[in-house]
């Protein structure tokens, strides 16, 4: 299904073909004795559904296959995918409705194409974890930097990568794709250039899960995409920061060396994990969502400039820092995006999870994205000005200055009383690998007593929040270092396992001996 025909001018970002020929459709009205059943909302239909979503919703609840639409030469989806690639900059762009997660899954089955070898972030995205499952790769892992002040994993460094990648090579034993996350759930962006650098001096595709950077490079004060920085596939969930309704995302082909190689496994990959009624409302959303993100610097603009007056605010604030300063100190964080604002708690004598949990109960609401046990984590939307000054007062509201007005800035890390983290256990090194993911996947199990998973192959992804990091991946041996870690650090306040079969870990699901 790939548009190949020469790319849309900037000067066409504006249009939106794809949602301009949907509402063309609606207008012609008609008799229609055709799916979808709720019948546009029309007689015959749901009151109940119209009520709830608006007659306009349901006329333009279109389905596939209409001439001019998504049928026939250079259909107006077509041209919106071609449009998708140019603003990307990008060989070719699938529009997805499964959300990031299936570019995942395709990126990974698709990689087999050139080779069965992965190198994988070991944080990645569960659905990273899917797709090893689906294509059968085998698997090494790369280990991200982690942040022992804020208890997150941030990215990995282009020296971690070259290594792995050279003692590979080295080996006789390449890997096809390296697998990264950048930015991060909390807007550490990777050196991907260096990086990608690395991949290709070893024959290896670079596969970027792009998800929070859907809005990268379209404004001077963003950092640049990872599709214009030599990535070979990139996946950017639109959905999160790029204006589109939920549940989408654009997967980009880049035009790198291996591309011609990747396109038609892509395809395939494409037909196999998505659906064949795709809803044209989530489509018509990324449509409208590119063009605006291609075309709207100066309503960028205004979001980047809401969230430099957050951050004038937090530093004023007596008990609240920026944590950024901190995350940038890591090694291989080249910068943050500027649409996430991490604000470090602590001086309130609060954690993050708790203030969190606070603000979304009080009256009215307030809801941030993410807490870490020392951070909450703000968004601003692309087109949005928040009320930020209304975001401080509830932040005073329900984690008042302490009356000692100590700063926050002044805090050391390194003393046990500001630094709860330092109570967390050390993770031990994952078991030895028996099985790929996808053998683990598909060979029965049993749930087991912790204290006898001991040398069990694990049937469970196992990863202790903080940070996220799987130490177990299904096809991994349990060692007793291991099962220990996971039932203390569950133990510890504000922490969890995720993928566990009980909060406390008393069990354990395994392979069948």
């Amino acid at each position: 299904m790939s548009p190949q025909q020469a790319p849309p001018s900037q000067d066409a970002q504006h249009l939106a073909p794809y949602a301009d020929a949907l509402e063309a459709h609606r207008a012609r009205s008609g008799l229609r004795f055709m799916i979808p059943g709720h019948a546009a909302g029309g007689a015959g239909g749901s009151d109940r559904l119209r009520d709830f979503l608006g007659a306009r919703a349901l006329e333009l609840d279109i389905p596939q296959l209409v001439e001019g639409i998504d049928l026939g030469a250079n259909n107006a989806f077509d041209q919106a995918r071609r449009l998708a690639a140019s603003a990307w900059g990008a060989r070719t762009s699938w529009f997805l409705t499964n959300g990031a997660s299936q570019g995942n899954r395709m990126a990974l089955q698709a990689i087999a194409a050139l080779g069965d070898r992965v190198l994988v972030q070991r944080s990645c995205h569960s659905s990273v974890y899917d797709g090893l499952v689906m294509s059968g790769a085998r698997p090494e892992y790369i280990f991200p930097e982690f942040d022992p002040h804020h208890g997150i994993a941030h990215g990995i460094t282009p020296e971690t990568a070259e290594r792995a990648l050279s003692e590979a090579a080295a080996e006789g034993q390449p890997f096809a794709a390296l697998v990264l996350v950048s930015p991060s759930y909390f807007g550490v962006v990777s050196d991907i250039a260096a990086i990608a650098t690395s991949c290709h001096n070893y024959g290896a595709a670079l596969i970027v899960d792009g998800s929070w950077g859907a809005h990268f490079g379209f404004h001077p004060n963003l950092p640049e995409s990872p599709t214009r920085q030599g990535a070979d596939v990139v996946l950017t969930s639109v959905h999160k920061l790029g204006g589109s309704l939920t549940q989408t995302a654009f997967l980009h082909l880049c035009d790198t060396p291996v591309g011609a190689q990747l396109e038609p496994a892509l395809d395939a990959a494409y037909r196999l994990t998505e659906s064949t009624s795709l809803n044209s409302l989530l489509l018509a959303s990324l449509d409208i969502a590119r063009a605006e993100l291609a075309t709207g610097s100066e309503a960028m603009g205004a979001a980047l400039a809401s969230a430099a007056e957050l951050r004038e605010l937090v530093a004023a604030s007596p008990g609240l820092r920026l944590a950024e300063p901190d995350f940038l100190a890591h090694p291989g964080s080249t910068s943050i995006d500027p649409l996430h604002v991490s604000i470090d708690v602590r001086g309130r004598d609060v954690s993050g999870p708790e203030l969190k949990s606070r603000l979304a109960s009080a009256e009215p609401p307030v809801f941030v994205e993410i807490a870490s046990p020392t951070t909450i984590v703000a968004l601003i939307g692309p087109r949005s000005s928040p009320n930020v000054t209304g975001l401080m007062a509830a932040i005073d509201a329900c984690a008042p200055p302490q009356p000692r007005d100590t700063r926050a800035d002044e805090l050391s890390f390194a003393t046990p009383d500001t630094d709860d983290l330092s109570r967390l256990p050390t993770a031990p090194a994952p078991g030895e690998r028996v099985l790929t993911p996808r053998e683990a996947y598909l060979a029965r199990s049993e749930s087991v007593p912790a204290t006898a998973a001991e040398g069990r192959v694990s049937a469970a992804m196992l990863a202790a929040y903080p940070p996220g990091i799987p130490n177990a991946v299904p096809g991994e041996r349990l060692t007793a270092e291991l099962i220990t870690y996971l039932r203390e650090t569950a133990a510890l306040p504000g922490s969890y396992i995720r993928g566990a079969e009980d909060p406390e870990v008393t069990h354990i699901r395994v392979l069948l001996e």
